[in-house]
């Protein structure tokens, strides 16, 4: 059974929050993860180019090829698993990460609504045919809330603050 788009639940502000909190934990794991993968790529390619000059480059300094120990191979085909299964699951971490980032897309921009007698404020997801100075019904106080301002809500997947 399929939902038309104007019969989906509305979206309300800790949806957002909970969304916003997974897109940062999905980035700071993607960046482990590429982190990771660098690292074993890395050890990989010195491993691949300690092959190559022991039995390929043998003839500029050596008469016969140096032969490396049997567990030089297992050592290199282990590393090259790591790297493929890191590899694998920061493909899927990116994945997940960027189905999150299309959904907060759709319901990032946030309403906030003020009362004209008391001046609180609430924040709400934005709904179609919200618009500025548009009426929103009764605060608690008995006044009229009224949209006063709509913006998009961060997505601060970088500590600034820590960088200063």
């Amino acid at each position: 059974m399929t939902v038309e788009p104007w019969q989906e639940p509305k979206p309300t502000m800790d949806q957002l929050r909970r969304l916003v909190a997974r897109i940062q934990s999905y980035a700071r794991t993607s960046r482990i993860m590429g982190y990771l993968s660098t690292i074993f790529l890395i050890g990989l390619m010195l491993q691949f180019g300690i092959l190559v000059y022991s039995q390929f480059l043998y003839f500029l300094w050596f008469p016969a090829p140096i032969y490396l120990p049997e567990w030089f191979y297992y050592v290199m085909f282990i590393t090259f698993a790591l790297s493929m299964v890191i590899y694998g699951l920061a493909n899927t971490v990116n994945a997940r990460l960027n189905r999150y980032i299309i959904e907060y897309r759709r319901i990032g921009v946030v309403v906030q609504l003020r009362c004209e007698e008391c001046n609180r404020t609430s924040d709400r997801v934005w709904e179609k045919d919200d618009f500025v100075f548009k009426k929103e019904g009764q605060c608690a106080c008995g006044g009229t809330q009224y949209v006063s301002q709509m913006y998009i809500m961060p997505l601060p997947l970088k500590d600034k603050d820590k960088e200063k």
